[in-house]
């Protein structure tokens, strides 16, 4: 993903450095305020402190990381600005919700960064080397309960961790998945009554995605290679809550709604355009709402943020409309707030260095004012 992610940063730069396309989207506003510095924000995470806190992680290609309390209406608040010491080229950035740490993998390094985050700001951090079985780690994904790690390396390995309760990784243990994998970008995981499945998208290579089924050890079981037609350019997949059907966002502007089976097939799959509306440009992330109601796509290309309803029990998307905000201009990254009382969803925005905070209407739709954070230079 960290290859998908600068080519799409360089084609935008080379296109347009000054706003985001009109075509297709609605004008939102937003307001702006001023607080310390970050630079070029890429990669964000939500982090609950407790019952009442939650916190916003904002990494930038500085590798600086920003931390804000999040307000009731989508507003940051008493941002801190950080180094992350021994941090060094950080392409991504993982929140384990059970035991507060703070996963950074580096480019060109065998090793995690893992840090302590359950106080709020990040500290105590030190490189994890999985006993050596990290090999350049390109993508890292936590079970929802927090307690395995998979890591896709850059020589077409999986890395399957146990996490203790510091978050510390353990008993490492290294897969081809069969052969399956082909420089994988991208990997998702989804429970549901067949139990866990896990996905690797080989977007970098070739239009394939790798689907396995979990032993009750978190190892994967079965992998079969899936290559159906609507899967053109594979580079992030999210799944319904109740992990019956898969999202998978192409980068050539599609995306693929499948149906999710006992064996970790994937099948009855159709394609969604984004047809002359440019509903769909770049995608680079999908994700869901906890109802199973929305589905919102992030489009590098154009800087919008796609909605769409969910039909059919999550078979089907419906009334997808693409959501332009005034100054907003390349996205990497986005995030739902999970708040039933007050939903939000927080977006970056690399080239004029703000992250904006947007609600969520009681139909799902984008609210039409967003909040701009933005950290000046410093």
């Amino acid at each position: 993903m960290k290859k998908v992610v600068t080519a799409l940063v360089v084609l935008a730069s080379a296109l347009s450095l000054v706003g985001c396309s009109d075509d297709g989207s609605s004008g939102n506003n937003a307001s702006t305020e001023s607080a310390d510095a970050f630079y070029r924000p890429k990669n964000l995470a939500i982090q609950k402190v407790d019952s009442s806190q939650s916190l916003l992680r904002i990494l930038s290609e500085d590798d600086t990381l920003t931390t804000c309390s999040i307000g009731a209406s989508g507003d940051l608040s008493a941002c801190e600005n950080q180094e992350l010491n021994g941090a060094d080229v950080v392409h991504q950035m993982v929140v384990n919700a059970r035991t507060g740490s703070v996963y950074f993998l580096q480019d060109n390094a065998d090793s995690i960064l893992v840090c302590d985050g359950a106080g709020g700001s990040i500290s105590s951090c030190a490189p994890a080397t999985g006993g050596g079985t990290f090999t350049d780690p390109e993508f890292l994904a936590v079970n929802a309960e927090g307690t395995m790690a998979y890591v896709a390396n850059e020589d077409n390995t999986l890395t399957v961790c146990t996490i203790a309760g510091d978050g510390t990784f353990g008993s490492c243990t290294v897969t081809d998945a069969n052969g399956a994998l082909d420089t994988p970008v991208s990997i998702g995981l989804v429970s549901g009554a067949y139990g866990t499945h896990a996905y690797f998208l080989n977007g970098e290579t070739k239009s394939e995605v790798t689907a396995c089924t979990l032993a009750p050890n978190g190892m994967p079981s079965t992998c079969q290679a899936q290559n159906d037609g609507t899967f053109t350019a594979p580079t992030t997949i999210a799944f319904s809550p109740d992990g019956k059907y898969a999202y998978i966002g192409n980068l050539d502007d599609s995306v693929a709604v499948c149906s999710v089976g006992n064996d970790a097939s994937l099948s009855s799959c159709h394609a969604i355009d984004g047809d002359n509306e440019q509903r769909f440009a770049g995608i680079l992330k999908i994700a869901a709402d906890t109802a199973g109601a929305n589905v919102y796509v992030a489009n590098a290309r154009s800087s919008t943020i796609t909605h769409c309803k969910l039909t059919g029990g999550g078979a089907d998307f419906a009334d997808c409309t693409p959501y332009g905000i005034e100054g907003f201009a390349v996205t990497s990254d986005f995030v739902l707030s999970g708040s039933a009382a007050s939903p939000a969803m927080f977006i970056t925005s690399l080239y004029n260095d703000s992250v904006y905070g947007c609600g969520i209407e009681a139909d799902g739709s984008i609210a039409d004012s967003c909040i701009a954070t933005r950290f000046l230079a410093q």
